[in-house]
């Protein structure tokens, strides 16, 4: 019954994993060709040869992989902001000459982290929806969206007469019956809903389009968020009756 479906993030979930892997393959390759290293105890020299820069930076690659495996805005945004340090701490200390006698791998290395860091970075914002909910709050999931139908009046500078196409308890997309782009540039409008006690809510405009109007509820009181709470209850147990 919950409408708008998410897409399935897999091209992300592969980055998440390639994140996690990545400190890994990044020592390793680091450690390649050195005399001895296939013995565990020159692993364990070399090791101690990191510098706590590069743990830094290797630990935030792994805390983006960790992220991402959540597709919410909250971890997406705290991913994207441990990449921008990544990528910062990398271009510094190139920038800085500190690798100038690193020899071609270690240049292939910065080269090819920097660039995927930056792919990821624009895919993160240009392309983080349909994978995460608009609505969803940063510390909280969004409420459940359901695809009921009920008549609705719209309220801006005049009155718009529409159909639900679904309803939560945060907000509603409506479809309008007429084209709304005398009032465009509104912010906020009051909707109405006839079948549901008639309650009235004023609501901040999110997106028009094609007399597609998303809405988020700004103040819905207690009284009328239980009168649509009961109504959502009604509209599932008659969907389930005729179900059953």
């Amino acid at each position: 019954m919950e409408s708008e479906q998410l897409k399935r993030p897999t091209g992300i979930y592969l980055l998440a994993i390639l994140f996690i892997l990545a400190p890994l393959g990044n020592i390793f390759l680091s450690f390649w060709g050195h005399v001895g290293w296939q013995n565990p105890q020159q692993w364990v020299h070399a090791l101690n040869s990191i510098t706590t820069l590069d743990w830094l930076w290797l630990g935030l690659l792994l805390l983006t992989g960790i992220l991402l495996l959540r597709p919410h805005k909250a971890t997406w945004s705290l991913a994207i902001g441990t990449l921008m340090l990544v990528l910062f701490i990398n271009l510094y200390r190139w920038g800085n000459g500190e690798f100038a006698d690193g020899g071609a791998l270690i240049h292939g290395q910065l080269f090819i982290s920097c660039l995927i860091t930056a792919f990821f970075l624009l895919l993160a914002f240009y392309f983080r929806f349909p994978y995460l909910d608009r609505r969803a709050q940063w510390m909280f999931q969004a409420a459940a969206r359901y695809e009921f139908r009920t008549p609705v009046d719209v309220v801006a500078q005049d009155i718009f007469s529409g159909v639900t196409e679904s309803v939560s308890l945060s907000g509603v997309r409506v479809r309008l019956q007429r084209d709304m782009e005398s009032s465009q540039g509104l912010r906020f409008v009051d909707v109405i809903f006839p079948e549901v006690r008639n309650i009235k809510v004023k609501s901040r405009v999110v997106e028009y389009r094609d007399n597609v109007l998303r809405l988020k509820f700004k103040d819905l009181t207690g009284r009328d968020r239980a009168y649509l709470q009961d109504w959502l209850k009604s509209q599932i147990e008659t969907r389930l009756e005729k179900q059953g």
